[in-house]
């Protein structure tokens, strides 16, 4: 039997059969992933501490990988410790981490010791990086005694604490007098204090990492003096800071006044720069008091400072004595009928000659008459008063309200 020659089209139908084949195949089989390109590796740019965070930046070159995953070691993995999954997220071109503990810790985005970038089954590798954090120092916001009797402390919660250490100088040294075990405790109060002395008082926050205790830096140094009163004001009967404070009251006031110009006001401070450090302390010190006015002395400069509450009047009689004890010179200031709120109360204080509007509560600092008028709708009778600033002070500022 003769046999056909093969003809070039009859080559190119096998050709093109074969490849069909291999493309339907292909698609039952399943077709392994693209090799990635080793070249375009992960770069792990920085690793640092920010404060209480560590921060962790990642930069993928190409399209090929799909997501990161950040390990942490809470010890050294070379001696043993082992990495836990942390997060996984997708990628874009540039991956953040922020993780926010105290401590020592070890990252990896891979498998026990290296970082790596998942893409299917494709990795690239690089070295384990690591960076230590550091607990914040607790903010002391109030020291002070009210009776002579006893201190209290009050301070900030810090990230991440599981408690505090409050130090307190005695003698010629620094001693531990209390550490407390709850992050949610921020006021101590010391009993162990007499009359005409003066203490020092300082706080660290610390955290358990690994089973051991990790301590902030101390806080600012607080001074607290027991002796006879020297600052300045209005403490007789029918007082601007109170007209109904009794004289126990007016002389808590002044206790705190006397221990806020001890701790704030330093030699050589403009009155600018006092003035500031009052309203920032009120501010700091102060809530607005819900219930209402007629509670806990809401209305006076006693429920401002001793009991740190206060609505608009307490705020401002609180801001008059604190002015008076450091020596700059402030009015307290009553809205009248045409005023769109005829209750508010504010001050007015003197900076380098010029008077402007102050007002704790509601946040504004420095504001000229122009801007009180304008902005919040105020008048005020302005007999008995100095002439009020018509444009605000170059360093006015707008702090909001305390509600």
């Amino acid at each position: 039997m003769k046999k056909k020659p093969i003809t070039v089209s009859s080559i190119l139908s096998i050709f093109l059969f074969l490849a069909i084949a291999f493309l339907i195949i292909g698609c039952f089989a399943g077709v392994s992933p693209v090799k990635a390109d080793f070249e375009q590796k992960i770069q792990l740019n920085r690793c640092h501490a920010n404060g209480s965070e560590i921060n962790i930046e990642s930069y993928v070159q190409g399209s090929q990988y799909d997501y990161v995953q950040i390990y942490r070691a809470d010890g050294d993995p070379s001696q043993g410790s082992t990495f836990v999954l942390l997060d996984q997220m997708l990628i874009s071109t540039n991956y953040w981490y922020s993780d926010s503990y105290g401590g020592k810790y070890w990252y990896t985005s891979g498998d026990n010791d290296k970082i790596t970038c998942f893409s299917h089954s494709c990795s690239v590798d690089e070295d384990v990086v690591s960076a230590t954090v550091k607990l914040s120092a607790p903010v002391v916001t109030r020291c002070h005694s009210y009776n002579n009797k006893n201190v209290k402390f009050c301070w900030c919660c810090t990230p991440k604490a599981k408690g505090y250490q409050i130090y307190k100088y005695t003698g010629k040294k620094w001693k531990r007098i209390k550490t407390i075990n709850k992050k949610s405790t921020l006021t101590y109060t010391d009993k162990k204090v007499k009359e005409g002395k003066t203490y020092k008082y300082k706080i660290r926050s610390y955290s358990v990492v690994s089973g051991k205790k990790i301590y902030s830096s101390f806080s600012s140094v607080r001074k607290v003096s027991l002796k006879r009163l020297t600052v300045r004001g209005d403490y007789k009967a029918n007082s601007v800071y109170g007209p109904s404070l009794n004289s126990s009251q007016l002389m808590q006031v002044r206790r705190v006044v006397q221990s806020f110009k001890t701790n704030y006001i330093r030699k050589g401070m403009s009155e600018y720069d006092k003035a500031l450090a009052v309203f920032l302390y009120l501010r700091s010190n102060c809530s607005y008091a819900r219930r209402g006015w007629q509670y806990n002395n809401a209305n006076n400069a006693w429920g401002a400072l001793v009991y740190n509450e206060a609505q608009c009047s307490g705020f401002a009689r609180a801001m008059k004595a604190l002015c008076d004890g450091v020596g700059v010179k402030c009015k307290y200031v009553h809205a009248n009928s045409k005023a769109v709120n005829p209750s508010h109360q504010w001050n007015e204080i003197r900076i380098n000659g010029k008077w402007y509007i102050v007002d704790a509560q509601s946040g504004f600092f420095l504001a000229g008459s122009n801007t009180w008028k304008n902005m919040m709708g105020m008048r005020w009778n302005t007999k008995g008063l100095p002439k009020c600033s018509a444009s605000d002070h170059k360093k006015f500022g707008f702090y909001g309200s305390i509600v």
